[in-house]
């Protein structure tokens, strides 16, 4: 407001040019320009023109209307004059035409048109005037204050709108009248502040009640809180030393056994490679010692050659001595003869004493038998003698052997004993089944034998028994004889009707056959109405019937289900029981339908509000430099030609082309080779991160603008689909997370990567400004700043105490009337010492603790909602800076990844909530600093800092600070703990190459050339080596602007590329083996269907009957039936054999054939009775839910995508609707709003001034008011008037007139002479100006009088701006 009342006069232009254009638009039936553009619009002439069209429609009129008539515009203007004249409008309405084509007077113009509304309206011609906008419309800041330099750049006087009517014989309209709700809303508005400080009051004491209520009752409690608190931090402290204690001994163990496995290992493997290297060992050995041996042997020969003389003697003397040594051992042998010829003797005596045993031994051949006889003889008589002695040998030993004996015997009995007591623990039902007949039998003997005894004494027994009972009996009898005595009379009546009954059983007696019928007939009614009776029960709860039927078997499957998924070996009739879990179906086909047409559909959205977007902000700027007339109408028109002429068009929901790209019309053969190569390029790029993350390094490095990474940006997120789909998000991340790594091994310092503006982080803000980013930031902020921030518009967290004292001064002035007598120019410690002042400080920082105590509870509740990108991201942060430094602090670097988190995620959202979602409305200038405020505390907790020197009156919170400093970093490590991509999104590097479905992505055939153009621009830098597979692609690529001239032709919109891997022919060395289990699993599925049995290895040997085979042919039926889009099980697995064309004993013959081969590969064992093969199918079942229920979220993101996208193509269509009409969206001013007529008393100052104003014909149009000096002092608007005492302001006259919008004139008299130089032109926008920078006076008449500027404003206000 207090901006809109610097520019009242070019307000009330702007409001009367609105007037125009809204008559303007009634009259010709189509929109014209904007306000602000309509002067320029109506140079041409063409509305004019078309205006008399519209008046006088049966006329032929010519308007000349293309930009290349401009010569011809003049004959359009001078159409509308002969109008004029035509209709007889007077000369003093009427304009020149340099007025309009050359801009010299537009107000005059516009004034014509006012009044042409009135003559036609007076003259019947049209039955509507122009309408009052005055204080109805409202415009900017900067619209008015354009208007305001223009029309003092013009110089032209401003008509006067407002005696328009009375000029044209029009009523004037009737004044308003203060109706009593109306006096009453203006006393409660006045006295606002007044309330406002009673109602913050009131609630300040209710409070300050409760908190002392609160703070009683917890001081009557201390010592049990005390003791409370100190019992909690002792069992606390006892849980973490222990739990540290056990950790470390476990850490401790472990490390042990680590470093002892490792050093076993590693000698292990050291002994085991030299042990396989042993021959190769020995050979080196002796070729090292042959080596060695005739090195030597070839010194010795050298020494020898060098020796010859004396080697020659040398050997000369040994021989001589080798000689003699051999002549003296043969003189020795020769002495000692006489000891061989005695050793020769006596072998010639043994070769006798030999030969004559030869000859006994064939003369004892003769007598075998004999000897035999003697031998046998000899042999036994030794043998027993041997055994005697050995017998005698044990018999010594006899305490020994029989210890032995015993303990061996000892051992065996104990070891029958325990295991007869095995056996018998397993027999022990039957053993109790033996005890309990045992007993019986005892007890059975017992019995007999008593009752034999008793039969000896039976007489005796009968006796005593007579007697037991014959007394019994007559104490019975007696008892009953007495009783029946008393009943004489009842008995006798008893009696009589028993005779009657006897007569009567003896009638019945004889139709004993019809009452058998009739009682059994009773009995079968009776059963049958309570059979009829269940029945109805039955019918009446059937609902309830069924209820538990399907809780009890969901219950029954529920468990099977939990066994499928948590147990380690479900059995066979479990995974029979889900395995059509596994097949796809309708429901499943149709939603990759519609996935897909979904993800086309936001592709094309994200392009045609990015167009729309670029096209908004273009005008934006345009429409800028045309409101500073840097540019003219005519380079915005064409600006909109340029796109097309209408922005419509740019946000039109046409579908992605569905061309192929492969079109055998559109492209020639290398051509569609090339295309396929930049299929190849895409899955490289994408599923390979170091190419990207090098390339953005690069450009980096290059120093590229704003607007080059803008582009780069959006083909990026072109090439990923828009992270969409879970494939191309986890790319995307690992593309991301790659950059970083890249940037961060680059930095030297921390400081240098705090310092870094990293492409990766901008990449990283496109993804995070998703629909699941900007619900989490609704779910998080939401509530904060609309129960804190819009649902308190008297919230206000201002630190700084001297704007907090000067807002005290200025409201008090205003609300007053009267001078503050407070100085206004103090310093900040001055201020704070004020009490209202530190009153309201120390409130703040309350609300400011407060907020932000919640701001950080609510990201601790939901730190596990916040979507998995961002915490990963941060997490690898975390990571890459530890390992590059890692001297540094750990906690330090999680405050500092802690503090980019809150940066970049979530200080935007919360500063500008309206951007992210959080809240549907605009907010207001104070609500945003409050936000700013709350942005800064948080902001500090973040960087873990205190506040210092530049935020001095914050620091009263530092003691909130540091304690939030280790809460909210509990909150950030709590954050990045994520598990790895790989699991998240349950994708590895191999996925590509067994996944059914190929990547696609739709993508402009433009964007294919520029990201072409951009690697290959930089392909040294992105693929260093030269025998890179993208180099190889680049080259067979060629150049990408010969490409694009060449495939243009294909589409001009998007085309849809399925992705191919280049290396697609390198194969898995395990493949056949997979293949071979994928079928063999797929053989399993129709045999455990068709057969049954306790495990699968029963089922596979179990023998086919006729049933099995009926159950296999109505199997094959039903799945090869015609209509359905379902997919059976592991039908897209590439197996050589056709199940449907077999047999059911070739089917089982095939899988037994397989589980063989798969059990010698290792795969499978017979011991678990080949239980992996249904582990894998559960497994396969449990992946086939998860896959469902990631696709139904991908879906839900999809459809949330493009619920987002169509409300910003609704602000979008919004925005460009308000830049036709955005000079209507100012504030509603208050000049020229004129109240009810004021009374003055005859013969006042005031009332000699108007009616002298009235005499001499200078009656100003906004009125005049005389004040003495003095009355002006005592109201505290003048301070000082230097050169006159205070005694002389009685007789001094100012006096202030306003005669033209926003422009005051104060003059000084002295009685009726006017004061030389005691003039001066005020404008109203220099007061407020100066009330906005804090100035608290202002200089006039050559700085000789001093007025307080709000005290002035104030008079201002109340005598030319209020309504009486």
């Amino acid at each position: 407001m207090d901006k809109q009342r610097q520019f009242l006069q070019a307000y009330e232009y702007l409001c009367h040019i609105g007037e125009a254009k809204e008559w303007i638009e009634k009259v010709i039936h189509k929109p014209v320009p904007p306000i602000v553009q309509l002067e320029e619009a109506l140079r041409d002439g063409v509305t004019l023109a078309e205006v008399v069209q519209a008046v006088l429609p049966g006329r032929p009129i010519r308007i000349f209307r293309h930009d290349k008539l401009q010569f011809r515009h003049s004959d359009n203007i001078a159409l509308f004059f002969r109008f004029l004249a035509e209709v007889e409008l007077p000369d003093l309405f009427r304009f020149e035409l340099i007025d309009l084509y050359e801009k010299k007077n537009i107000p005059k113009v516009i004034y014509c048109i006012h009044a042409l509304s009135w003559l036609l309206y007076r003259k019947e011609l049209l039955d509507f005037r122009i309408g009052n906008l005055v204080g109805q419309l409202e415009f900017e800041h900067h619209e008015l204050e354009e208007m305001q330099k223009g029309l003092d750049r013009a110089g032209v006087n401003m008509p006067s709108f407002s005696g328009m009517g009375a000029s044209f014989g029009a009523e004037p309209d009737p004044e308003p009248v203060e109706t009593a709700q109306e006096r009453l809303d203006r006393e409660l508005g006045e006295s606002e502040g007044t309330v406002v400080e009673l109602q913050a009051q009131i609630r300040g004491a209710m409070i300050r009640t409760k908190l002392g209520d609160d703070m009683q009752r917890l001081w009557n409690a201390e010592q049990m809180l005390i003791e409370f608190q100190a019992r909690l931090r002792g069992d606390w402290a006892r849980q973490i030393a222990e739990y540290r204690l056990g950790m470390r001994r476990f850490a401790v163990n472990l490390q042990s056994a680590a470093r002892g496995f490792v050093v076993r290992s590693r000698k292990k493997n050291r002994d085991q490679w030299w042990s396989e290297r042993t021959s190769q060992v020995v050979l080196i050995q002796s070729i090292a010692r042959a080596r060695k041996s005739r090195a030597k042997v070839q010194h010795l020969k050298t020494e020898m050659r060098r020796e010859e003389h004396g080697v020659k003697e040398f050997q000369a003397a040994i021989k001589g001595a080798m000689q003699r040594r051999r002549a003296e051992e043969q003189l020795e042998k020769a002495s000692s003869a006489s000891d061989v010829i005695s050793t020769l003797q006596a072998a010639s005596r043994g070769h006798l004493v030999r030969a004559g045993m030869a000859h006994l031994k064939a003369g004892l051949k003769t007598h075998t038998g004999a000897v035999a006889m003697l031998q046998t003889a000899a042999r036994g008589y030794t043998l027993r003698r041997h055994l005697a002695e050995k017998l005698d040998a044990l018999q010594a030993q006899t305490g020994l052997w029989r210890a032995l004996q015993a303990v061996a015997r000892g051992r065996i009995v104990r070891n029958d004993l325990a295991a007869l007591r095995r056996r018998l623990t397993s027999e022990t039902p039957g053993i109790l089944r033996l005890q309990s007949a045992a007993r019986g039998a005892e007890v059975r003997i017992e019995v007999d034998l008593t009752k034999a005894a008793m039969l000896q004494q039976e007489d005796a027994v009968i006796d005593c028994q007579g007697a037991i009972r014959a007394n019994l009996l007559r104490g019975k009898l007696r008892m009953e004889s007495e009783n029946l005595q008393v009943q004489t009379g009842t008995i006798k009546m008893l009696q009589a009707m028993a005779r009657d009954v006897g007569a009567l059983l003896a009638d019945l007696e004889a139709h004993e056959d019809a009452i058998l019928e009739l009682q059994a007939a009773a009995r079968g009614t009776l059963v049958r109405a309570r059979y009829a009776e269940k029945q109805r029960y039955f019918k009446e709860n059937m609902a309830k019937v069924v209820k538990v039927q399907s809780f009890v078997r969901g219950r029954l499957q529920g468990e099977a289900y939990k066994s499928l998924t948590s147990g380690k070996n479900p059995p066979v009739g479990t995974v029979k029981g889900f395995v059509h879990l596994l097949n796809d179906s309708d429901f499943d086909f149709d939603e990759e339908i519609e996935f897909e047409r979904l993800r086309k559909t936001v592709v094309q959205h994200v392009r045609q509000n990015e167009m729309a977007e670029h096209y908004i902000d273009e005008l934006d700027i345009k429409i800028a430099l045309l409101v500073k007339n840097k540019i003219t109408l005519d380079e915005v028109v064409k600006h909109q030609k340029h796109y097309g002429g209408h922005v419509g068009s740019l946000l039109t929901n046409a579908e992605i082309s569905s061309k192929d790209p492969f079109d055998l019309k559109a492209l020639n053969k290398n051509s569609r080779n090339k295309l396929e190569r930049y299929q190849q390029l895409f899955f490289l790029l994408q599923t390979q991160p170091q190419y990207l993350a090098r390339l953005f390094k690069r450009l980096r490095e290059q120093g590229t603008t704003e607007k080059g990474y803008k582009r780069i940006e959006n083909l990026t997120m072109s090439l990923f689909g828009y992270a969409q789909k879970r494939r191309e998000e986890y790319y995307l991340l690992k593309l991301i997370v790659r950059s970083l790594k890249e940037e961060i091994d680059g930095c030297e310092t921390v400081q240098d990567y705090i310092r870094g503006n990293f492409f990766w982080a901008k990449l990283l803000v496109g993804y995070t400004r998703s629909p699941r980013d900007r619900k989490y930031m609704r779910e998080l902020l939401g509530p904060l700043v609309r129960e804190n921030v819009l649902e308190n518009p008297e919230l206000d967290l201002e630190s700084d105490p001297i704007q907090i004292y000067r807002s005290a001064i200025n409201n008090e002035e205003l609300r007053t009337g009267r001078r503050s007598q407070r100085r206004p120019d103090i310093s900040r410690e001055e201020a704070i010492k004020d009490p209202e002042t530190r009153k309201t400080f120390t409130a703040h920082l309350q609300d400011l603790r407060d907020i932000t105590d919640q701001l950080i509870a609510a990201l601790e509740e939901l730190m596990g909602r916040m979507p998995y990108g961002i915490r990963y991201v941060a997490q690898q942060i975390l990571q890459s800076l530890t390992c590059r430094f890692p001297e540094e602090d750990p906690g330090y670097l999680l405050q500092l990844v802690g503090h980019w988190l809150w940066k970049t995620y979530i200080q935007p959202a919360l500063t500008q909530p309206e951007t992210w979602g959080v809240v549907d409305r605009p907010l207001a200038p104070l609500q945003k600093r409050n936000l700013g405020e709350v942005a800064k505390v948080f902001s500090q907790i973040a960087l873990g800092r205190l506040f210092g020197g530049e935020n001095v009156f914050l620091q009263p919170l530092n003691s909130y600070v540091s304690d939030s400093i280790v809460t909210l970093g509990d909150v950030w490590h709590a954050a990045f703990s994520v598990p790895d991509a790989e699991a998240q999104f349950d994708i590895d590097e191999f996925n590509d190459l067994y996944s059914r479905t190929k990547p696609t992505v739709y993508v402009k055939m433009a964007d294919i050339f520029a990201i072409h153009q951009l690697v290959a621009t930089d392909i040294g830098y992105v693929s260093p080596s030269k025998d890179d597979v993208l180099r190889e692609l680049i080259h067979e690529l060629g150049s990408a602007k010969h490409n694009e001239s060449e495939m243009m032709g294909v589409s001009s919109a998007e085309i849809s590329l399925t992705l191919i891997p280049k290396l697609h022919d390198v194969e898995d060395p395990e493949a056949e083996v997979k293949a071979l289990f994928m079928e063999t699993k797929r053989c399993i599925l129709y045999i455990i269907r068709v057969q049954s049995g306790p495990n699968l290895m029963d089922i596979l040997v179990k023998p086919i009957t006729l049933e099995d085979e009926d159950r296999w042919e109505a199997l094959l039926q039903e799945e090869l039936s015609t209509g359905s889009k379902k997919r059976a099980a592991y039908s897209d697995a590439n197996t050589l054999v056709d199940i449907t064309a077999m047999s059911y004993a070739e089917l089982k013959r095939t899988a037994l054939e397989n589980v063989m081969l798969l059990e010698r590969a290792g795969r499978l064992s017979r011991h678990n009775h080949y239980q992996d093969l249904l582990n894998s199918i559960a497994l396969d079942i449990r992946t086939k839910h998860r896959r469902r229920i990631q696709r139904q979220r991908e879906l839900e993101g999809v459809r949330l995508t493009l619920a987002n996208l169509d409300e910003k193509t609704v602000w979008l269509e919004q925005q460009l609707s308000s830049y036709n009409h955005y000079i209507e969206q100012a504030m509603v001013t208050l000049q020229n709003k004129k109240g009810k007529k004021r009374f003055l008393l005859p013969f006042t100052k005031q009332y000699n001034h108007e009616r002298e104003l009235q005499r001499s014909g200078r009656v100003p149009k906004f009125g005049s008011f005389k004040y003495s000096a003095r009355a002006l002092a005592d109201k505290g608007v003048l301070v000082s008037y230097e050169g006159y005492h205070e005694k002389a302001w009685d007789k001094i006259n100012l006096t202030i007139s306003s005669d033209a919008v926003g422009l005051f004139f104060l003059e000084a008299s002295m009685g009726s002479v006017q004061m030389p130089g005691a003039s001066a032109q005020v404008p109203l926008d220099d007061l407020l100006q100066a009330q906005f920078n804090n100035h608290t006076f202002l200089s006039l008449f050559e700085n000789r009088m001093k007025l307080n500027v709000n005290l002035f404003l104030h008079l201002l206000f109340r005598k030319f701006y209020r309504d009486e």
